[in-house]
């Protein structure tokens, strides 16, 4: 049973994954074109212009694309999922609508909040417009991507994700060289962002139906309006600091920073692609008797992936940002380990509060993000003064620990999963012990290699040697790996 739900979620994350790292490898590789072209100060606007892009997006969906996903479950008629993607969407838009005529109205005092003064009002309304377009696009997908996830088409959903991201790519980077800037970067979200609309309109058409209803509107609130301040405090939580940093040193630093950050987060491409899975993985499981049981196993197997991938991310990360950006930027390597870890705890608050989501308990997540958030904040004012860059990303540790915690508490509290603590802590120790040894690598480049790769190597072999591994398991992973002479084993129980 476990073997086959972990495959169905592999190869679903596997497919997500795909989706969003191919165009994050070739925005990689094309760092040194970026960097070359972009100043410390054109990273910490955008940077800046990221956290009012996400903000946006908070407040043009308001928790109804979260309500879409819950409420479509428990829906059986095909007409009524219609009308309740239509009755979403219409929503949706007319909220949207408002909003972005009112950053129109309002652009040039919302940039001079977010930018100051240092950069001419005009430039700076127009990056504030372009933004609003980019959020205001997307309104018209958030249906049929959905839909894709929901009825398990992870390939429909991934070539939709890759056309869009490769259409970015080669916008932005034609209108970057061609000396357009910050301004090329937001024109290509737009534009790229009405292309993929375009592309999703027939399939946004074929799953709506003419109707309103106030209770599927009542219902899909209920449960998604309390992600908005979630989904705000979230953001304070990960992405103030560029606002902070610039306020107590530079938008240079906050650039810096942000570089820093971006490098730290490739980690996150495989936590983006497992959440996608994730979900639809868990509301699947509901009916069945061992639910929990299964949930706990599958989320140890993702605890170690995760682990896996951060180690990676947090080892190389000093050596790819030197080989791939443009000397300014090397001073941020300091700050890529600690971002990784943060997003490794965001990846532990995503497994183990799954309960809240479950339950329908959905008020829990504002209060645990603003929580969190506010430590953040209060961190953030006493260690930037003092720590620098450095500060900001233990900071966001520190919020995302608490976040992590609370979501375990209130979660389990009401929807109990066995998670299997021994073994996770097992994965925690062998994760610290590679890592610790990654940190005695010389510092010339090529020379840190070799110790580094012998650091990621150690993490599944103390596993082993931990005990981390069930007999059963060691037999079905020789059986996956086709050693000769052993035979397929059944699945772990």
């Amino acid at each position: 049973m476990i073997r086959a739900e972990l495959k169905k979620l592999a190869h679903h994350s596997a497919i997500y994954g795909a989706a969003d790292v191919l165009p994050y490898l070739v925005n990689f590789f094309l760092l040194p074109i970026f960097t070359a072209y972009l100043s410390r100060e054109d990273y910490g606007a955008l940077g800046i212009l990221l956290l009012f892009g996400v903000l946006t997006k908070i407040f043009f969906r308001m928790g109804l694309d979260s309500g879409f996903f819950r409420i479509y479950y428990e829906l059986t008629s095909e007409r009524d999922r219609k009308i309740l993607a239509m009755t979403l969407f219409a929503a949706a838009f007319s909220i949207s609508t408002v909003l972005f005529a009112a950053c129109a109205l309002f652009a040039a005092p919302i940039g001079r909040l977010l930018l100051g003064d240092e950069i001419g009002e005009s430039q700076v309304s127009h990056w504030i417009l372009l933004v609003a377009a980019d959020t205001f696009l997307n309104t018209f997908a958030f249906v049929p991507m959905n839909l894709f996830r929901i009825r398990g088409r992870p390939k429909a959903f991934s070539v939709m994700t890759l056309f869009r991201g490769f259409l970015n790519i080669g916008l932005k980077l034609g209108l970057v060289v061609s000396g357009w800037g910050v301004t090329g970067v937001l024109l290509a979200d737009a534009a790229a962002s009405l292309l993929f609309v375009i592309a999703l309109l027939p399939t946004l058409v074929r799953n709506l139906a003419l109707g309103f209803s106030w209770s599927m509107l009542s219902r899909s609130a209920a449960f998604g309006l309390p992600k908005v301040p979630h989904g705000l405090a979230h953001q304070v939580l990960n992405l103030s600091d560029r606002k902070l940093i610039e306020i107590f040193s530079t938008l240079a630093a906050s650039g810096l920073y942000h570089i820093g950050y971006v490098m730290g987060t490739g980690v996150k491409f495989f936590l983006s692609a497992f959440e996608l899975a994730w979900s639809p993985f868990v509301y699947a499981q509901l009916e069945k008797p061992d639910a929990p049981r299964i949930l706990a196993r599958i989320a140890t197997y993702a605890f170690a992936a995760l682990c896996g991938f951060g180690l990676l991310n947090a080892i190389f990360g000093r050596e790819l940002l030197f080989l791939m950006a443009e000397p300014k930027f090397h001073a941020a390597h300091s700050v890529i380990p600690v971002v990784v870890l943060a997003y490794v705890i965001q990846g532990v608050f995503a497994l183990t509060s799954i309960g809240i989501g479950i339950s329908k308990k959905t008020r829990y997540f504002p209060m645990i993000t603003i929580a969190a958030a506010a430590l953040n904040v209060v961190l953030n004012l006493f260690w930037i003064p003092r720590f620098g860059i450095l500060g900001a990303a233990w900071s966001t540790v520190a919020g995302y620990a608490l976040m992590a915690g609370l979501g375990f508490w209130l979660g389990n509290r009401h929807y109990p999963i066995p998670f299997e603590g021994r073994r996770l802590s097992k994965i925690v120790l062998a994760a610290g012990m590679a890592f610790a040894l990654s940190t005695l690598a010389p510092r010339n480049l090529w020379a840190a290699v070799p110790l580094k790769a012998f650091a990621c190597a150690i993490f599944p072999v103390a596993l082993w040697a931990f005990g981390f591994f069930r007999e059963d398991e060691i037999r079905w992973l020789r059986s996956l790996l086709a050693f000769p002479g052993v035979p397929e084993e059944p699945a772990p129980p």
